[in-house]
């Protein structure tokens, strides 16, 4: 019995002992390296962002510096230094626990660094309408001003905007890795200055546009908008060709479906339909030109 006792004794000292050396190594460990951070790229051009993240436990107070007197209270963001040099960034947490990162900024090559970022969008829109804006570029940040508040409306990468007073705007586009921001113009108009007397054909036009929007922007209202626009100007005839920029052609039912799965996965704009009548005045032929984010 003393025997079988003792061995017993032994395993629970010997499991203590590794729990309290297992203990040890932690509380070293951290002691050691308390900061958990990272800043990233550390090699960059001029122009383009690095990310800035911090993740260390327990912390009341965050700060910043970039090694040329800007500073920064946020755990995760991103910098663009505007000149090249080698500067020292610096995360200085709860006032007393440092740790550094060298960035090397460069000049920017030619040709170089992320895909210009532009904007998507119709230039002549009807009071009222729902537009939707695409920022086509590389970006994680993005700050569109419509041009009716003076301040930022959105900071999502593809907003809808609907503009309730007829004017001309300057729509702007700020991204993380940009000095200045994209502009363009959009014109509003009220529904009836879009019904040209020597283009019958307008109306019609600028109804089929705004119906193929809604089917993309509002995939619940499809069947909707579908049925209303087959009844209304194509005589119930799903097969009436539909032509794409151009280039490609499907039936009206099938790109009326595939625009409600489009929805789903990308950001489409129409920007312009036009029609193609048959002797008899009907509608043989629809022609879309519209444009997609990636």
């Amino acid at each position: 019995m003393n025997k079988i006792f003792s061995k017993g004794k032994l395993i629970v000292f010997g499991a203590m002992s590794l729990l309290i050396i297992i203990s040890i190594i932690i509380k070293s460990c951290t002691a050691e390296n308390p900061i958990r951070a990272s800043v990233s790229p550390l090699d960059v051009e001029v122009g383009s962002p690095i990310r800035y993240a911090d993740s260390t436990y327990n912390t009341s107070h965050i700060l910043w510096e970039f090694g040329n007197g800007d500073t920064s209270n946020d755990r995760v963001g991103y910098y663009t230094f505007k000149e090249t040099g080698r500067y020292q960034v610096r995360l200085i947490v709860n006032r007393e626990m440092s740790q550094c990162f060298i960035v090397n900024v460069k000049e920017r090559r030619s040709g170089s660094g992320s895909r210009l970022v532009k904007i998507k969008a119709p230039s002549r829109v009807v009071q009222n309408e729902r537009v939707v804006f695409m920022a086509d570029g590389d970006s994680d940040n993005w700050s569109w001003e419509f041009g009716e508040s003076g301040k930022v409306d959105s900071q999502e990468r593809n907003p809808i905007h609907v503009y309730s007073k007829v004017g001309v705007y300057e729509v702007k586009l700020m991204a993380a890795n940009m000095m200045y921001p994209v502009v363009h113009r959009i014109e509003v108009v009220p529904e009836f200055v879009l019904v040209n007397p020597e283009d019958p054909d307008g109306k019609a036009c600028e109804d089929i546009k705004k119906r193929l929007q809604q089917i993309i922007d509002e995939r619940n209202v499809f069947n909707k908008n579908y049925e209303y626009l087959l009844g209304k100007y194509l005589h119930k005839n799903p097969n009436v060709p539909v032509l794409i920029n151009g280039t490609n052609e499907n039936d009206f039912s099938s790109y009326c479906y595939g625009l409600k799965i489009r929805g789903k996965q990308q950001s489409t704009v129409i920007m312009e339909v036009n029609i193609e009548r048959d002797k008899n005045k009907s509608i043989k032929r629809v022609l879309v030109n519209q444009v997609s984010s990636d």
